[in-house]
Parts: structure tokens; sequence; C-alpha cells
């Protein structure tokens, strides 16, 4: 600090022109007025030792690369699908010109092999009429009239031979399909 105040003594001595001085009665204010001036320009000139600056922009939310791309391939798709359509129609300006209603395609198609597939498929669908004439003309080997009359028997066969009677109001089936039972077997009552 004495420092200081001597260095300004002699300055003021030389009359140097670039240090500003206040004329002032004691030569302490002095030095106090340009420590003050001093100190405000460090405090000006000083960087902050915390980051309050907002923070940097995100670029890449910005410039959304992502979507820039797909559209673009997908300008680019449009650009193709485009030159291809123009192509043909100017192909087809070129050649034909006019609608395009005729079918070429009738004198190319005969095919070496198509008399052979129709006689094979033919065939075929006789074969198939046949065995449906079969399957229709055929007896059962099964008497479904027979089944019944069986299912009848074992039914009085399994009354005799139970334990418990039928429920009241029941008779014997007239069909084992007719039953409406849950495991297809008569129901029976046990005594309480």
């Amino acid at each position: 600090m004495e420092r200081y105040i001597q260095k300004c003594q002699e300055r003021h001595k030389q009359k140097v022109s670039h240090v500003f001085f206040m004329t002032v009665i004691n030569s302490y204010l002095t030095l106090v007025s340009n420590l003050t001036r001093q100190s405000i320009s460090q405090l000006r000139d000083m960087k902050c030792s915390i980051d309050n600056k907002c923070p940097r922009a995100a670029t890449h939310l910005k410039t959304k690369a992502k979507k820039n791309a797909l559209m673009e391939d997908r300008f680019a798709q449009i650009r193709t699908e485009n030159r291809l359509l123009l192509e043909k129609m100017s192909h087809i300006m070129r050649t034909k010109g006019g609608i395009d209603c005729r079918n070429e395609s009738v004198k190319y198609s005969h095919s070496l092999s198509k008399e052979r597939r129709k006689r094979e498929l033919a065939r075929i669908t006789k074969e198939n009429q046949q065995i449906l004439r079969r399957i229709q003309n055929a007896q059962p080997a099964y008497s479904h009239m027979k089944w019944e009359e069986e299912a009848m028997k074992s039914d009085k066969i399994l009354e005799n031979i139970s334990e418990f009677k039928m429920r009241p109001g029941r008779k014997h089936r007239e069909s084992p399909l007719d039953d409406d039972s849950i495991f297809g077997y008569m129901d029976y009552s046990i005594p309480e």
C-alpha cells in the first residue's frame, strides 16, 4: 500500500497526463479515490467463479437431423417414382400413343401342355364323381337300431343289479343320445 502511495506521488510530481488525480485537500482521500476507481475497474473486468449464464442451446434439437434425413429420403423416393412414371408415360406416347386397350397377351397364351392339363383335370373330376357315387350307394355296416336295442338291454341289466333305485319319474331311455344326464348314464338317487 505504501508503495502504491509513493508511485502515485511520483507521478503527481512528474505530472503524467495519463493518470487522473482529483484535486483534493487531503492526499489520503486522493489515494482512496484512486483505489476506488481501480477496484471498480477490477470489479468490472473480473470474471465470475460461478457460471450464471443461460445454458447453451442444444443444436441437435433445433436442427432435427433425423426428421430431416427421413424427409430427404421420402423426397428422394418421390423423385424416383416420378421419374419412373414419366419414363413410362413417355414410352407409351412414343410407341403406342392413344389409349392402351388392346390385350396382346392372347397371341402368346397357347401353352404346349394346355391340352394335357385339361385331360388330367377331366380324369380327376370323373374319378371324384365315381368315388362320391360309391360312398352314397354304400350300405352302412353298423345298425343304429341294433345299438339302441343293446343300450336298452344294458340299462335293464344295470337297473337290476344296482344297489340304489332310479329317481322317481325316470324311465328307460329311448335312445342313448336322448339322455339329458351329465355323463350319459342314468342318474340315480342316493338314499338319505
